[in-house]
């Protein structure tokens, strides 16, 4: 480049601004009688652009962290926050300057076209600069971050650069500058607001012309969203397209982006940094302890059914492994109810997440069922004890808290289940129970399947006996309990994380069957909302704080709990089934342990529902058929395929 003399061709010009160390060089717009006569001589373009001294691009990892809107009244936060817009223009500015000598063979008009965007960029920065310096801010102030050009830089061909820039970082910037417009006017700043106006009409432009050589390119037969998506690879993916402030339909449509593309970005997730953890449902994992176990048509109806579900217990950031994807009408209508799912990968590409940095597995629960799953997507699988499981193991638990428990309303040791390990001991039990009704559980059973109700006096019937005979030749035993006449079902939802921290989430009522199988599961916005006045009251009464069912937690039950998951290692989610129920004279009582569930639930599903939608609000997740239909309020959560037999639906307030 002759230092000096009047830039005179695009190549001048390109250089001056790529590899200026001044922003005077960097931000003076070419002369008008710029000529582009291609690319004369060779030249080495830089792995960073030059920088004045103080702003250059940070290689070291340090990054200042993003302001936000919150306290945008005070100028100094203003400025910062223009800082990193300005940081983003300059980019841009330096990004076209290396497009135009990295690609001199590139279509005339396209050339053309990047040296009018490149001169709009520079105008952009200016303007961005000029404001921050008014709120006391000077560009270098804070590290400047260098991601767009690591993305971008790379780029080995023009279309590339069109797919990089203009249709992902400029088109979130559709989102981003008409957003930040209504947050500085909201604060009084008309002028910075202007500014954002004027960037958001021009973004619209820029878009539309990535978008005009996007087409002209792309391979043929493919639609505009199909080939995006396919030329993206991370750490860039179409969820960079988007930004904040709600998802701009109106200014894609101006850019002339279909309403295919509009409609599968408005919905596409995907992490823009954050690891993810790798979610997937397996409703069969108690079934799946036992020895030779082979997977039921039931459990797999239900996993292909509700394999949506741990999309509402993972982070936005997150990825669920599904047998197949859900349909995109479905996932617009999620949006709509205001419920975001985070990114979805069909069980044939799992695969594929082995080539990307990940977290944890968190399968429904850590069971072997479980094992291929995690090792299909490349990550360890810690088992979760067996014992924990069982429904012995939970009678044995809830033993031990009736013996030592001072709580009045506890229940007492005839409602304990007991183990029987033969014919002859269930027997003896059904005798000693000296009438009524019972429920004789499968140890490693799930959502009240494989269990039995049945009168003490009743003779057997041939498929009740060999189904209990079943259950003892592959189990081991059976846990025989009185079937006790219920108030309200109800579960503590539970996570246990690190040495002896267990962290009480919330309580779920519960809603079965008459068969003990599950229905619903409801956020009250309290627990004694739905018990009836007599039981509100002998749990409050001589309780000196709290009521006896908080002090027994506290005092006696989370203690021992933790213990008891501690000494089989136990940490993540973990659920606890109870109910208050009446004793033969009307008393109430309550049995605080009916199973544990070291798992996710459908009680940790509805807690974790409820606090996307806002704290305090009630709400309520129902499972049953897909014949029955959505009732009235209701959001289906899971999406009703041909040949779906079970859904599942959320109803908030």
């Amino acid at each position: 480049m002759r230092h000096g003399a009047a830039v005179v061709t695009v190549q001048e010009f390109a250089e001056r601004v790529l590899l200026g160390t001044t922003l005077e060089e960097k931000l003076a717009p070419p002369s008008a009688g710029i000529v582009d006569g291609g690319l004369v001589g060779r030249i080495v373009l830089p792995e960073m652009p030059g920088r004045p001294e103080g702003m250059e691009l940070r290689r070291d990892g340090v990054r200042a962290e993003f302001p936000g809107t919150t306290g945008i009244e005070d100028d100094a936060h203003r400025g910062r926050l223009l800082h990193f817009f300005a940081n983003h223009e300059l980019l841009a500015v330096e990004l076209m300057a290396l497009v135009l000598l990295k690609f001199p063979e590139a279509p005339a008009e396209f050339r053309a076209g990047i040296l009018k965007t490149l001169k709009e960029e520079q105008m952009h920065t200016k303007l961005y600069l000029r404001r921050m310096e008014e709120c006391g801010v000077r560009f270098g102030d804070l590290p400047l971050n260098g991601f767009f050009w690591n993305a971008v830089a790379p780029m080995p061909t023009p279309v590339d650069y069109v797919t990089r820039l203009s249709l992902t970082f400029e088109q979130a910037n559709l989102d981003y500058s008409r957003g930040y417009a209504g947050v500085f006017a909201a604060a009084g700043d008309g002028e910075t607001a202007a500014v954002l106006e004027r960037v958001y009409r021009d973004e619209i432009a820029h878009v539309h012309y990535g978008l005009k050589w996007f087409r002209e390119w792309k391979e043929g037969g493919v639609s505009d969203w199909e080939a995006y998506r396919s030329r993206l690879s991370l750490p860039l993916s179409a969820a960079r397209a988007k930004g904040a402030f709600g998802f701009n339909e109106e200014g894609r449509r101006e850019a002339g982006l279909d309403e295919e593309f509009i409609r599968e970005l408005r919905v596409y997730a995907q992490s823009k940094g954050r690891t993810p953890n790798i979610h997937w449902f397996n409703p069969g994992a108690e079934e799946s302890l036992v020895a030779g176990w082979e997977e039921t048509a039931a459990a797999r109806q239900v996993g292909r059914d509700l394999a949506l579900l741990p999309a509402f217990l993972a982070r936005k950031e997150d990825v669920v492994v599904v047998p197949e994807l859900p349909p995109t009408a479905h996932l617009e209508r999620l949006l709509e109810a205001g419920i975001e799912v985070p990114e979805c990968v069909a069980w044939g590409e799992a695969e594929k997440l082995r080539e990307r940095k990940l977290g944890e597995v968190r399968p429904w629960a850590r069971t072997p069922d479980a094992e291929e799953f995690a090792e299909r997507v490349g990550l360890e699988l810690v088992r979760t004890a067996a014992a924990l499981f069982s429904k012995a193991e939970s009678a044995g638990l809830l033993r031990k808290l009736v013996e030592r428990s001072k709580c009045p309303l506890l229940c007492g040791e005839e409602v304990v289940g007991r183990e029987a390990g033969s014919m002859e001991a269930v027997e003896e039990v059904l005798r000693e129970t000296g009438g009524g009704r019972v429920v004789i559980k499968a140890p490693f059973s799930t959502a009240g399947r494989d269990r039995l109700l049945r009168e003490t006096t009743r003779p057997w019937s041939g498929k009740e006996r060999a189904w209990v005979e079943r259950v003892l030749a592959g189990q081991g035993c059976v846990v025989v309990e009185r079937w006790m006449d219920r108030i309200l079902d109800f579960s503590i939802q539970y996570e246990r994380k690190g040495e002896g921290l267990l962290r009480r989430l919330g309580y779920v009522v519960l809603e079965n069957t008459r068969q003990g199988q599950f229905r619903s599961a409801r956020v009250p916005g309290r627990l004694t909302d739905g018990l009836p006045e007599d039981v509100r009251r002998a749990l409050f009464d001589g309780s000196p704080r709290g009521g006896h069912l908080a002090e027994f937690l506290e005092g006696e039950f989370e203690p021992e709990f933790a213990q008891w998951l501690g000494a089989q290692g136990y940490e993540g989610p973990v659920g606890v089934d109870a109910f208050f129920y009446r004793e033969e004279d009307g008393t109430p009582r309550i049995k605080p342990v009916v199973e544990v569930n070291p798992r996710y639930t459908m009680g940790r599903l509805v807690l974790e529902l409820a606090r996307r939608n806002g704290e305090g609000t009630a709400t309520r997740l129902r499972i049953g058929k897909v014949s029955e239909g959505a009732e009235a309020g209701e959001v289906p959560l899971t999406p009703e395929r041909e040949g779906a037999v079970f859904g599942a639906w959320v109803k908030f307030g």
